[in-house]
């Protein structure tokens, strides 16, 4: 390997080329190819060096070529003392490894709540350092008080900027609908309100609101709704939960990131007591009441994260394994019945893996509420045509994935002392990112297993689901009976953590008609579920915009309930739209047939909702 990037580094040599002009070659004595696939790696390698020089007390932080330095003392001079030991190191290092530091762009900051404290000097190069009162790194702004006020700032100020860009897109009678504007929202918009949360979720209370404002903001153009529409509606139907909810996850997931690396700094300081202060959090308090609350509900025990290579990436394991991804004919979106989905399955099994001549063995994986109780279930039908089912319990926290992946496991470990050099072997299991992984070396057990099955070919073969084919559906119910069978605590990865993590604290899904509904359908729907619309007893009680709440038939107050339901007016327009008497919950919440029906009254009646 040394050798090899010698070479690929050694008398290396550019020219620039301007309208197809070609410079003079200039041999490249220092640095790494720009523009090289290699070279980010290569820099780090380089420039890691650096931290092992540096005084003790003192901290780094390295992105690529943003170096930060951090040293924490309870005197000022203290840490001035030794920070400036530090910049001397750099310095020192940057002569040797011919690096030039952009001194314009070095500065320093004093972290301290006191005001009577005040900064030495530092210097770097023999250059006086700048001492300012905020310091941005990779996007996050750090202000000397840590009060988080002038980073929320600056993403409130950037995601109401890309307001306008949604305010552009839809109004209440055009534009695009509620899928579309969400999208938007939650790609360009909400990031900027979230970006580095688990470092300001202290911040308080008041600026944390200004964010949350904007999102109400987005909320009502998305939903199209009134100033005077509580939030919590919005937020129900288009499945966007509070941003505070969602730092919350943020927070949690980082530090099961921390907890899965041992020889992490912040693993050992997330165990400690943290000294706080009365009217300050911190993170790590703020994180360990909220592993509180949720306690009961999360995995006692996480696996360790590894990131060392037990096989060579170019080594692979399954050279006798074949994986297939797709059926003939069948299409990946929901464009063709069960019936169909039968029907080109059965013909492709019984084209490439006849019954009498493979060995069939379906698999497959379930967990209560995709997170807790799994279950592996395994189905074999042999050759000869004897079968054989299998329930297993595959712990008591365990999501759906990897419930699919012990069950392809233990089939793989049932079946391997069982065939001989003659059998053909095929596994059918409708988890299709199980198969993916697999294929992208990320499962290295399960590739292992598989390796170990000594037969004459070995397919992974993927099917569709619940579309009633025998093998899969007596797997799928050997899985429930397992999820059903007694489990234990078992250790769960970092990824299993993540997802059960954000299924406490995600929004349940709703199968409503409305989302199915064009951008004035969704307006007038939403308007009048919620009651906060243009009719006269919203503006008269709420708005005091109107003298009087009342209909102009006079018999009742004007609302969603009396237009639809009681109007005289509306009368003979409401018997030639619904035929048959139809109760308010269908006309508002019913299928897509009847909220257009109910749509079309409201415009054809010229009424302002």
């Amino acid at each position: 390997m040394y050798q090899w990037t010698k070479s690929y580094l050694h008398n290396r040599r550019a020219r620039v080329l301007v309208d197809g002009h070609c410079g003079q070659k200039v041999l490249l004595r220092q640095g790494v190819p720009q523009g090289g696939v290699l070279s980010p790696t290569l820099f780090i390698l380089f420039i890691n060096y650096l931290v092992p020089e540096l005084p003790s007390r003192v901290h780094a932080a390295l992105y690529a070529d943003d170096l930060v330095l951090w040293c924490t003392e309870e005197h000022a001079t203290t840490a001035t003392y030794r920070m400036q030991l530090a910049h001397e190191k750099v310095a020192a290092w940057a002569d040797n490894w011919c690096v030039t530091i952009n001194r314009d762009k070095t500065t320093a900051t004093l972290f301290t709540l006191s005001a009577k404290v005040q900064p030495g000097r530092l210097t770097l190069c023999d250059t006086p350092l700048k001492f300012e009162d905020q310091q941005t790194y990779l996007g996050v702004t750090y202000d000397k008080r840590m009060t988080w006020k002038h980073h929320i700032m600056n993403a409130e100020a950037k995601a109401r900027r890309k307001l306008n860009i949604m305010r552009k897109l839809a109004g209440s009678q055009w534009g695009a609908n509620e899928k579309i504007l969400k999208t938007v929202y939650q790609g360009t918009l909400r990031p900027h309100l979230e970006y580095g949360s688990s470092s300001w979720m202290t911040a308080a209370k008041t600026h944390l609101q200004t964010l949350e404002k904007v999102q109400n903001q987005a909320l009502r153009i998305i939903t199209g709704a009134m100033k005077t529409t509580p939030i919590d509606k919005m937020q129900q139907v288009t499945g966007i939960p509070p941003l505070s909810k969602r730092r919350e996850c943020k927070a949690m997931v980082q530090d099961i990131k921390y907890q899965c690396i041992p020889d992490l700094r912040m693993n050992a300081r997330m165990k400690q007591l943290s000294s706080g202060r009365l009217k300050r959090s911190s993170y790590a308090t703020e994180t360990r009441a909220l592993k509180r609350e949720h306690q009961a509900k999360m995995p006692e025990l996480v696996h360790p994260s590894h990131f060392s290579l037990e096989e060579p990436p170019w080594k692979n394991n399954l050279e006798n394994v074949s994986i297939q991804t797709t059926v003939p004919h069948l299409t990946t979106k929901d464009e063709q019945s069960d019936v169909q989905k039968k029907a080109l399955t059965l013909a492709m099994l019984d084209e490439r893996y006849p019954q009498e001549a493979w060995m069939r063995v379906f698999t497959d994986g379930s967990a209560t509420d995709a997170v807790k109780r799994g279950g592996a279930g395994v189905y074999i039908q042999h050759p000869s045509g004897e079968w054989q089912a299998e329930a297993i319990p595959t712990g008591l926290h365990c999501t759906n994935y990897r419930a699919e992946v012990e069950a392809l496991i233990h089939a793989a470990n049932t079946i391997s002392s069982k065939v001989n050099p003659d059998t053909q072997v095929v596994f059918l299991t409708d988890a299709l990112s199980v198969l993916q992984a697999v294929n992208n070396n990320k499962l290295p057990q399960l590739t292992t297993t598989l390796h170990n099955i000594k037969c004459l070919k070995t397919v992974l073969q993927w099917v569709p689901s619940h579309c009633g084919i025998e093998g899969n559906e007596q797997a799928d119910k050997m899985a429930k009976l397992g999820a059903e069978d007694e489990q234990e605590e078992t250790p769960v990865s970092a990824t299993e953590m993540k997802t059960t993590i954000k299924s406490l604290l995600k929004t349940p899904p709703t199968h409503d008609s409305y989302h199915q509904l064009s951008r004035p359908e969704q307006v007038v729907i939403f308007r009048l579920r919620t009651g906060h619309n243009r009719m006269q007893q919203h503006l008269h009680k709420k708005l005091r915009a109107v003298p009087s709440p009342m209909c102009p038939c006079g018999d009742a107050e004007q609302d969603a309930a009396h237009i639809l339901q009681d109007c005289r007016n509306l009368q003979p327009l409401r018997r030639e739209i619904w035929t048959r008497p139809v109760p308010l919950h269908e006309k508002l919440h019913g299928p897509v047939e009847a909220l257009h029906k109910t749509t079309s009254f409201i415009t054809r009646a010229g009424l302002q909702v």
